[in-house]
């Protein structure tokens, strides 16, 4: 199960330590308890740790305020044999929501892809105001631009 952490307003990593992205190709509006509703943008972090173990985290960007909330799942430490279940887990999570999820296949990313594809993910970063969002949503790839689109209809 994945929980707000109110603690994180991000969650660094390194470019080694991601296995898997998976984001939304859509900005449903959510509501969540004690924010206004407003649109979101949701990202699915599948990570190596130090010890060997995996951790997968949930991340909601709010458009309009800029704000990142983060889930992280009950198991901090995840096996190797239990990864595929808790990223299921999350998936199941944010379509629940309303989001359409589409995996980036990081892995199979050139190095200088995969650090492109990092620097956009809100969820990996500070905090940043809704100018700044809008900013780098101008600088969005023309596939994303175009599942946005397609996902309103």
């Amino acid at each position: 199960m994945f929980r707000p952490d109110p603690s994180l307003t991000h969650w660094p990593a390194s470019r080694e330590q991601v296995v898997a992205v998976i984001e939304s190709i859509n900005q449903p509006q959510i509501s969540i308890p004690g924010k206004p509703p407003q649109t979101a943008q949701a990202h699915i972090l599948g990570l190596r740790q130090a010890n060997g173990t995996f951790a997968v985290v949930v991340g909601l960007h709010l458009r309009q305020t800029g704000e990142n909330v983060v889930y992280v799942h009950e198991r901090p430490e995840i096996p190797l044999e239990a990864y595929r279940e808790v990223e299921a887990e999350g998936l199941h999570f944010l379509e629940s929501m309303g989001f359409m999820l589409d995996n980036v296949n990081f892995a199979k990313l050139a190095p200088e892809a995969q650090e492109q594809t990092l620097r956009r993910i809100p969820l990996l970063h500070p905090q940043r105001p809704a100018a700044a969002a809008a900013a780098a949503d101008a600088r969005s790839s023309p596939r994303q631009a175009l599942a946005r689109l397609l996902a309103g209809f």
